[in-house]
């Protein structure tokens, strides 16, 4: 959810999101999700990690569970949606406008490998969780020539 409180900060804002968003996509090589859907707007999120897994929390008061989509692949997550706006026929004159409403869209750029079977999204009071456990990481076993074993 995006709440304006100045247009020169998010103005600012945007262009910090852009450097980013062009930043991980040199980097990564994953095309910015953010193009992909015009007037789209992203809500607020926080990521962190611990030895197991990676935490992804996205705000979406008002937003119904059935008009959220999360997708994951190897490189970025991906949750969109939309937040539709209840209007009457009623004529209104508003003093303020500060929540977003329409198409919703936010990716998350993975640190390191997870594994895609054991992701786990729970929807509760207007936050989105996404667990991504960290994938096992591979090791090297050393092989023995066989003259060891037989001694």
């Amino acid at each position: 959810m995006l709440i304006r409180r100045r247009q020169g900060s998010r103005e600012a804002e945007l262009i910090q999101q852009d450097m980013v968003d062009i930043f991980r996509s040199l980097v990564i090589g994953v095309r910015p999700v953010s193009r992909s859907r015009v007037g789209a707007w992203r809500p607020p999120v926080e990521v962190y990690e611990s030895e197991r897994e990676l935490v992804v929390t996205i705000e979406l008061a008002g937003v119904r569970e059935e008009d959220v989509t999360v997708v994951v692949d190897e490189k970025v997550l991906h949750v969109t949606g939309a937040r539709n706006h209840v209007c009457d026929d009623q004529r209104r004159i508003y003093h303020e406008m500060g929540i977003a409403y329409g198409p919703f869209e936010a990716a998350v750029f993975l640190p390191f490998p997870i594994e895609l079977d054991d992701v786990e999204a729970i929807y509760e009071h207007g936050f989105l969780r996404v667990t991504l456990p960290r994938a096992q990481a591979t090791r090297l076993i050393p092989q023995g020539t066989g003259e060891s074993a037989q001694e």
